[in-house]
């Protein structure tokens, strides 16, 4: 056989290799989504009276109980406690059915931007029972904390429910919540809003990204211990012992951090910090903080704070207070920027 003919038979050959595996790709790819349809035709459909086990929560919204709760019909109109809530509403595809949102205290997420921003804003800021009431709900769903009976809260769960306003608090907010608990939420708001196809997918794309980010961490990489900081100006630091953030620790665990101070009770002291000495630091961005950036310049500048590790070794990293403390989904969009950055450095 000539070179010539070898090389027209090799090429021969490769092309129908790479046309069989691209049949086979397209084949494969064709039965996941029969698969992905068949699933979801399988999903079976919410009826009403739906009872779901939820919550309630004492008068500070500090303290939560177990309840179930009896929704005697899927809720039309919605008022989302903060903006990440809001955010994991649209995701389902309830954006026309948001009567109101608050507590717009960071950046959004940009693929749901368009249809945010049709929602009335009833404050920047925390929402009192007043705004809620007169938004007219159906029901109010959101952060279990912000459940309070005080001027930045939207009245008890049993105050709402008195005016004919039923409730949904987010089980990632509450005490013990992990990670776990996001796929319940999607499962539960999925039922009561009669999505459930859409959350059955938006759990799926949730579950991609986290194995997303688990793969891109480095085998080398070993656990690091990190801290939250509010905010720093001059020699005063705002340390956050976050021990009561379950959701947001068990979460950042999948990326090998630690909380150092998980298990503290109280206000951290900067002696305590320098005494656990973590090998990151998390600076927390909100709206209507000190500019992280001033922050940042001031805890190196601080020549009680130099001997700390993260701050030798240049591990201060700026998290987004809506993507960590909305309980939502938006985390991910936090980690994969940390992760990022962090595998930058390295």
């Amino acid at each position: 056989m000539t070179i010539l003919k070898t090389m027209k038979y090799l090429g021969l050959i490769t092309a129908s290799t790479l046309l069989l595996g691209a049949c086979g790709e397209k084949n494969a790819a064709e039965e996941q989504t029969a698969a992905n349809e068949q699933s979801m035709e399988q999903t079976e459909k919410t009826t009403f009276p739906l009872t779901l086990d939820n919550y309630t929560a004492s008068s500070e919204g500090a303290v939560f109980s177990e309840k179930e709760i009896t929704y005697e019909f899927s809720p039309k109109s919605i008022v989302a406690n903060n903006q990440g809530t809001a955010e994991l509403l649209i995701q389902l595809g309830l954006a026309e059915d948001i009567v109101g949102v608050a507590a717009l205290y960071g950046e959004g997420d940009e693929t749901v931007t368009e249809d945010f921003s049709s929602i009335p804003v009833l404050s920047e800021g925390y929402v009192g029972k007043e705004l809620v009431v007169g938004a007219d709900p159906d029901i109010v769903v959101g952060r279990g904390q912000l459940f309070a009976n005080a001027e930045w809260g939207t009245g008890t769960v049993e105050e709402l429910n008195d005016v004919g306003i039923q409730t949904y608090i987010q089980s990632t907010s509450t005490t013990g919540a992990t990670f776990e608990d996001l796929y319940t939420d999607i499962d539960q708001l999925g039922k009561l809003f009669t999505v459930e196809e859409k959350a059955q997918q938006f759990s799926a794309d949730v579950q991609t990204r986290m194995d997303a980010l688990v793969a891109a961490i480095p085998d080398k990489q070993e656990t690091l211990d990190y801290a939250y900081i509010f905010g720093a100006e001059g020699t005063n630091v705002d340390i956050y012992s976050g021990a009561a953030e379950t959701y947001l620790n068990d979460a950042l665990s999948y990326m090998n951090l630690e909380n150092t101070f998980s298990d503290a009770t109280g206000e951290i002291s900067v002696e305590a910090l320098l005494e656990a000495d973590p090998d990151v630091l998390l600076l927390v961005n909100y709206t209507g903080g000190r500019d992280p950036k001033e922050s940042l310049a001031d805890l190196k500048a601080n020549d009680a704070l130099s001997s700390l590790t993260a701050i030798k070794e240049d591990r201060i990293y700026t998290i987004d207070y809506n993507q960590f403390w909305s309980y939502g989904y938006q985390i991910l969009t936090g980690m994969e920027h940390l992760s990022a950055e962090m595998q930058s450095k390295n």
